[in-house]
């Protein structure tokens, strides 16, 4: 199964939506895609300012200058887990991703070369169950402010399954 998944992004564990309890009772495999939140639980993008002319990221919700803000609250927290492990927020997020099961395998949207090897540092990373339990709550604890998509794009995303 395909899914968001990242500390901003739980929606699969969720009673209602369900998907992770149903993949693991088939035995499907979670493929988590924007486990960095679109690169902002890297710690480096601290406003809208820091994307690029025709990011898409200027138009998505959660990147507004409104969002920005609130959103940042999570990503301190992860930053300052990372810093006292002595890794990259990037390297805890996946981290902690792959400690929530053998079954999980994230797929960061690398650009760089030296992102990749970052990327891949996260493997050698162990997370004591403290440390899962402080990200845990941070996460659980953390509103995401804005929808991850403009509206007009959004209402496209998702449909009922027509009647037969």
């Amino acid at each position: 199964m395909r899914d968001r998944y990242s500390p901003f992004s739980l929606d699969i564990e969720t009673e209602q939506i369900g998907l992770l309890k149903t993949a693991r009772e088939l035995g499907v495999a979670i493929v988590a895609y924007s486990p960095i939140g679109r690169g902002m639980l890297g710690g480096q993008i601290r406003s809208p300012a820091d994307f690029g002319e025709g990011d898409f990221r200027k138009f998505a919700p959660r990147f507004s200058e409104e969002n920005f803000p609130k959103n940042l609250k999570l990503v301190d927290q992860i930053t300052e887990i990372a810093k006292n492990k002595g890794v990259t927020p990037s390297q805890l997020t996946l981290a902690w991703i792959l400690a929530q099961g053998d079954d999980f395998f994230p797929i960061p949207g690398t650009t760089s070369l030296a992102r990749i090897d970052e990327n891949l540092g996260s493997l050698k990373i162990k997370l004591s169950k403290e440390e899962e339990h402080e990200i845990r709550k941070a996460c659980e604890e953390a509103e995401e402010a804005g929808g991850r998509y403009p509206p007009a794009f959004a209402a496209s995303c998702f449909a009922d399954t027509p009647a037969l």
